[in-house]
């Protein structure tokens, strides 16, 4: 049970009541959503920069995608685990490689691209300390600075966000992954 009441949208001002049906749309689940609902003006202010790197960033999403749930595993966030964005589907996200995510050093599935940024996201989540020059040096082959810089925002609000909904405890409900379904 969530530590904070999950507000229903009834209980929203219409432009928050409008951010958590999106949310909802596009994850499958916006119960995290409705805990911070409580403060709709916070919301609204970190929206649109969560919604400019997520949607309008350089990155492409199945790369997002990918880190947010190796992060996701990590945290053990159980809202980020059960929803996919479902454009990140389009672009090739599968559940095996969902599963794969622990072990990405090793497994033929990932580009070289994409472990670049998954084992960056993986060390800063666990030690960030670790993070060193050689890790950059690869990031480099792979990535321009500017979406070095974009996938670091990605990273650390995915470790911090997902850490709030942690222990706020606001899960998903319905346990439902739409992705999943799908298949």
């Amino acid at each position: 049970m969530a530590r904070i009441r999950l507000l229903e949208l009834s209980e929203m001002d219409p432009e928050m009541a409008e951010i958590v049906e999106r949310v909802d749309q596009m994850t499958g689940d916006s119960t995290a959503m409705r805990a911070v609902a409580h403060r709709p003006d916070i919301m609204k202010a970190f929206g649109p920069f969560y919604w400019t790197l997520q949607m309008d960033g350089l990155l492409d999403r199945k790369l997002i995608e990918l880190v947010r749930l190796a992060i996701a595993q990590i945290n053990q966030c159980k809202n980020c685990l059960n929803s996919r964005y479902q454009d990140s589907i389009a672009e090739g996200l599968t559940e095996e490689l969902v599963a794969a995510l622990p072990n990405v050093e090793n497994s033929a599935l990932f580009t070289d691209r994409e472990k670049a940024a998954i084992v960056f996201a993986q060390k800063m989540a666990i030690d960030h300390y670790s993070v060193g020059d050689a890790d950059f040096a690869r990031l480099h082959r792979y990535f321009s600075e500017k979406e070095i810089v974009e996938l670091g925002f990605d990273v650390a609000q995915f470790i911090g966000i997902g850490r709030l909904f942690a222990v706020l405890d606001a899960t998903n409900t319905a346990c439902a992954i739409p992705a999943m379904a799908a298949e």
